[in-house]
């Protein structure tokens, strides 16, 4: 609408009309935001400005264009909104929210934090500026003030899942230098919430227990009677698994001493039953990776024995046999012994207390197989080094994972745009008003396809992967979290043009560099994206994974397959049994579980790459370079080695910083490419 036009209208309303405008274009700003519709923006805008015209002093006209303009990724229009309300009112608690955000669109994180003070030091309930205020802290690596900001907001917000996840990520970055009785208080208060990636609170609770334990090299020297009434400890264990050496082996000696106790009498002393029921849902989250010496081996099979008999007399229960079956659980899964089939068909009614554990160790894998058939399927390759890769994950699925996580919903090619501003400059504008189609090649137990189903709006997502097991491990968890339109698919990733279908994008991570050639699994991908759509690939790092290289070279051609012999290894490298630096190893979360330590250190194939030649191994096919993810601490040293945003670096500066940094890329290379438009 024109400006004489705007005028003319304007002169013919009354002051109560211009607030009814405002009104309205505040409501339709609403809508918009909640149903991503972009006309509904430019209707809101319209009649915002009309509102303003009417009024120009009018500060909440003012922010509600602002608003608009942001969300309508127009921000220099926003800007000048923001600055010609503060130029009225300097102390605007609303407009300095506002100008936050276009900060923090701007990636001006220094900015943003300003503006978020400012806005919180006038009020903290007039906005969520503290909210805002806390993320920026995050982002900006200032991890203990993000912290002890989140933890403030979680004593009124706990229920908010953006603030619960955010303290989560704040919390996988702190470690406690002494024993808190306060902060132990607040994080057995975080182990209770529901819908929660517990596994970032690991390094907090491990810190806060090894003060509490005095635990050392040396061992702990409180007593057995001591540790199990840990409330922290107990509730710790059967919320995310330890990935510390010391935690380890106090957990194994632990194990250890309740297994002879608790056995020779065929029951669990009432103070120990807590850390017996605790050690046994460990065992379930890690897969049983800990190592088992004779002694233990032949007490759990004796055990297994007695179960094996006692499931054969009618008159015995659940409270006759619970006892022995968690010690049995301390050590393996109950779908490993004998018995199983014997105890799934006894209809019991199991204590309160392990209720839970029983209904993961009996009917969740009863459900796994039966998704498992329900699979849709486009057929395996003949591939022989397909077919060993297939039985891998097919025995051990990876990654066994526990929580979707949470992020607030936004548009795929706006964060897209956001994460690659500089080469990826109008992409979201080009697909706002359309339904992206989305593959994800190789989706293993589908926690990275159920969040993008999840996290984005107007994404259709089909996943595939040839590992029935990990399938039904997706299939479980979409149901568990009623996530649509996800679409799983058994077969080979070669084979994957049996779908018929081009894609806007297609994700492949962790993936290529376990085939045979990675280049014909590229190219398979690249006939079936669209032009001007982009691929996500993550693969090995060379340097990065020199430990694990050098490891699997002392192992020989025959690397171990089977568990026992998994825990071998890891023993040998727990204990210094193998000479060498296997720190970068140890330090890995992936090293303490099973499916994911194979993952990590046994894999039946896999290839490593230098960033600096990865323009070679695509270039041959029609993609072409966007960028690369940034790992963390990666911006700053951009800025200080080249004088650039991160997201601006090719390959060969990738290199040069990795130099440097050996471990920058341990979680991969992360990047994306994009198809060349048709001519």
């Amino acid at each position: 609408m024109a400006n004489a036009q705007l005028n003319l209208v304007n002169a013919t309303l009354a002051p109560q009309e211009h607030q009814h405008l405002y009104e309205l274009a505040n409501k339709l700003y609403s809508d918009g935001v909640i149903r991503n519709d972009p006309r509904l923006l430019d209707e809101a805008y319209h009649l915002a400005l009309l509102a303003h015209e009417g009024r120009p002093q009018h500060i909440p006209s003012l922010n509600l264009l602002a608003r608009i303009a942001l969300q309508q990724q127009r921000l220099p229009q926003a800007r000048a909104w923001i600055k010609q309300g503060l130029h009225t009112k300097p102390d605007s608690v609303s407009l300095l929210f506002s100008a936050g955000h276009i900060a923090l669109a701007q990636g001006d994180l220094d900015s943003a934090d300003d503006y978020f003070t400012q806005s919180t030091r006038i009020s903290r309930v007039a906005t969520k500026a503290a909210n805002s205020l806390a993320h920026v802290k995050l982002l900006k690596g200032d991890y203990i003030e993000a912290f002890q900001q989140y933890r403030e907001l979680a004593k009124t917000q706990a229920n908010d899942p953006q603030v619960r996840s955010k303290l989560f990520e704040a919390c996988s970055h702190i470690v406690a230098d002494f024993y808190s009785d306060e902060l132990a208080q607040d994080t057995l208060r975080y182990l209770q919430f529901d819908e929660a990636d517990h596994s970032q609170l690991r390094g907090l609770v491990t810190s806060l227990l090894s003060h509490q334990l005095q635990l050392t090299e040396q061992g702990c020297p409180l007593e057995l009677e001591n540790i199990a009434s840990n409330t922290l400890l107990l509730k710790s264990l059967t919320r995310f698994y330890f990935c510390d050496p010391l935690f380890e082996r106090l957990l194994m000696t632990l194990r250890q001493s309740l297994l002879l106790t608790s056995s020779r009498n065929l029951a669990i002393a009432k103070e120990h039953l807590g850390l017996v029921h605790a050690l046994a849902y460990q065992c379930l989250l890690n897969e049983s990776v800990w190592y088992i010496n004779e002694q233990e081996h032949a007490l759990v099979e004796q055990l297994s024995e007695l179960i094996e008999r006692m499931l054969q007399s009618p008159g015995l229960g659940s409270d006759d046999l619970y006892p022995i079956l968690l010690l049995i659980m301390m050590y393996q899964p109950l779908t490993h012994c004998r018995f199983w089939s014997a105890l799934q068909h006894r209809q019991m009614t199991w204590p309160g207390f392990m209720a839970e554990l029983m209904q993961q160790q009996l009917q969740q894998p009863r459900e796994l197989a039966e998704l498992a058939s329900q699979l849709t399927s486009i057929g395996d390759s003949p591939n022989a080094v397909s077919q060993r890769v297939r039985e891998q994950y097919n025995q051990h699925p990876y990654p066994c994972w526990r929580d979707i996580g949470y992020n607030q919903p936004s548009h795929y090619w706006q964060t897209l745009e956001a994460t690659f501003p500089h080469a990826l400059q109008g992409i979201a504008q080009r697909h706002q008003n359309t339904q992206s189609q989305i593959f994800v090649a190789g989706c293993g137990t589908g926690r990275h396809a159920l969040r993008l189903a999840s996290y984005f709006y107007s994404v259709d997502v089909t996943a595939l992967d040839f590992s029935h097991s990990a399938l039904a491990y997706a299939m479980q968890q979409a149901n568990r979290y009623r996530i649509q339109h996800v679409h799983f698919v058994q077969g080979d990733l070669l084979l994957s043009e049996r779908l018929g279908q081009q894609w806007d994008v297609i994700e492949c991570s962790g993936v290529l560099h376990h085939m045979e050639s990675p280049a014909q699994g590229l190219h398979v991908l690249c006939k079936q994206l669209k032009h001007d759509g982009v691929i996500k690939i993550a693969l090995y790092s060379r340097r990065a994974r020199r430990s694990i290289w050098q490891l699997r070279e002392r192992l020989g051609k025959h690397l171990p397959t089977q568990a026992n012999d998994m825990r071998l290894v890891r023993e040998s490298l727990l204990q210094g049994a193998l000479s060498g630096d296997w720190q970068a190893i140890l330090e890995s979360p992936d090293f303490y579980s099973l499916s994911a330590c194979r993952d990590l250190l046994f894999h039946q194939q896999e290839h490593v790459y230098d960033v600096e030649d990865l323009p070679a191994w695509y270039g041959s096919t029609d993609l072409e370079w966007v960028g690369m993810i940034p790992p963390n601490g990666s911006a700053a040293l951009a800025q200080q080695y080249f004088g650039l945003h991160a997201d601006q670096l090719t390959p060969t500066q990738w290199a040069e910083i990795e130099n440097d940094h050996p471990q920058l890329f341990a979680g991969m290379y992360q990047f994306y490419l994009r198809k060349k438009r048709a001519a």
